[in-house]
Order: C-alpha cells, then sequence, then structure tokens
C-alpha cells in the first residue's frame, strides 16, 4: 500500500510540473533591417517599355531647298554677254565691226583689178589659194579718199556668202562693250546711213557700228 500510494503521488507532482520554456526569438543581426533586406533575393531587373513613334504626318509641307550657286555664275553671265568689237579709222572717223565677224588683217598687197565693176571694188587677191574680193570701205560709204600708207590695212571678215576684203586706213584696237552700249544712230546722218548699226560711246572715244553685210554688198 505504501508503494501504491506513492507511485501515485510522484505522478501527480509530474504532471503538475510547468513544461519547458520556448526559446527566445533570434535577434536581428549587426546590420539590421537593412542588412536583412540586402541579403533578400533581388528581382529580376525589366527594361522600361518605349511610347511608340508618333506616325509622320502626310499633310506636311515640304521644304522647300534652293538651289546651289556655283561661284561666279553672276560673272560669268556679265562676261558671256559682253561683245568685242574691232575699231579702225576711216578718213577722221573711227568705224567698228563684230570681231566674231573678223577672219584676219593683213597688210596691203597688189590686187588685180575687175573690169565694169563698181569703183568702190579695188580689185581681187589671191588668199591661200581663194579669190579674195578687196573693197575700198570709205568709198562704199561715200567717204572721201583715206590716206594708204604703211598703216593701211586689209580686214578680212565672213559673211553669210563669202569672204571679203575691207580697205581700211588704219586699224585702232578691239574695244569690249555691253550690249546696251550700243546707240541708235543719230537721225541727222544722211551720208551712208544705211550701212550703220548704231553708235558706241567708250570713254572720250565714239565709234560708228556697221551693219557689216549691208556694207559690203551682201
Amino acid at each position: 500500500m505504501d508503494i501504491l500510494a506513492a507511485r501515485k503521488k510522484a505522478a501527480e507532482k509530474a504532471q503538475s510540473r510547468p513544461g519547458p520554456e520556448p526559446p527566445p526569438p533570434a535577434e536581428p543581426g549587426p546590420g539590421g533591417p537593412e542588412d536583412a533586406a540586402a541579403h533578400e533575393p533581388e528581382a529580376p531587373a525589366v527594361a522600361p517599355v518605349s511610347p511608340p513613334p508618333e506616325p509622320v504626318s502626310q499633310t506636311a509641307a515640304p521644304v522647300a531647298v534652293a538651289p546651289d550657286k556655283a561661284p561666279g555664275d553672276e560673272n560669268a553671265k556679265e562676261l558671256s554677254t559682253e561683245l568685242e568689237l574691232l575699231a579702225f579709222r576711216l578718213g577722221g572717223e573711227e568705224y567698228a565691226v563684230m570681231v566674231d565677224d573678223v577672219r584676219e588683217v593683213l597688210k596691203l598687197r597688189d590686187l588685180t583689178s575687175i573690169p565694169n565693176t563698181p569703183e568702190y571694188i579695188l580689185g581681187v587677191m589671191s588668199l591661200r589659194g581663194t579669190m579674195l574680193t578687196v573693197i575700198d570701205l570709205g568709198r562704199r560709204l561715200g567717204l572721201a579718199p583715206g590716206v594708204r600708207d604703211e598703216r593701211a590695212r586689209i580686214v578680212v571678215v565672213g559673211t553669210d556668202e563669202e569672204d571679203v576684203g575691207l580697205m581700211v586706213d588704219r586699224v585702232t584696237g578691239v574695244l569690249k562693250i555691253m550690249p546696251e552700249g550700243i546707240k541708235p544712230p543719230p537721225e541727222n546722218v544722211e551720208q551712208g546711213a544705211e550701212y550703220l548699226r548704231g553708235i558706241v560711246r567708250k570713254d572720250d572715244r565714239l565709234v560708228i557700228l556697221l551693219d557689216l553685210a549691208k556694207a559690203v554688198g551682201a
């Protein structure tokens, strides 16, 4: 009886004894919450999505582009319209023809006269195997006979029909003018007016520009 009573009393005492205490919560490390967050796995990076490009307007006004200008274009245009005249003297006046119509300038040569021709036709000469008619331009224009000395020249000019030699007192040089520099001949000119193309003033010179086709009788 004493043994059973002792066992019962020991069992009751064991049940009334408290259970083991739960372990204390783990304290944060020395880095605090920030360190804990640093050890968390990073989320995968996601590339930002670019907005779609705006559609190009089909009604936009075209942009005008000015054409390129080559340097010197204006100067080239101005020079291309410049005229060159060959000036010469007949009596006391200075005359001229277009340089483009002049083939060459020759010294005086012996001429072969041709019968039954106008008095202003002096004769013909051989020029590189071709017969060239030479006219006295002063007489053709109704001027007084000029001086025929060592300065006299034969100006060979070309017409639509053939080349012709013009006998002049002397050649004075080449003039460069603009087309607007040619003025109409004066109305009071009577002798040879039908052979004139215009009047040119160059510095202090007054030059009479001939209508070549009419002057040579073409």
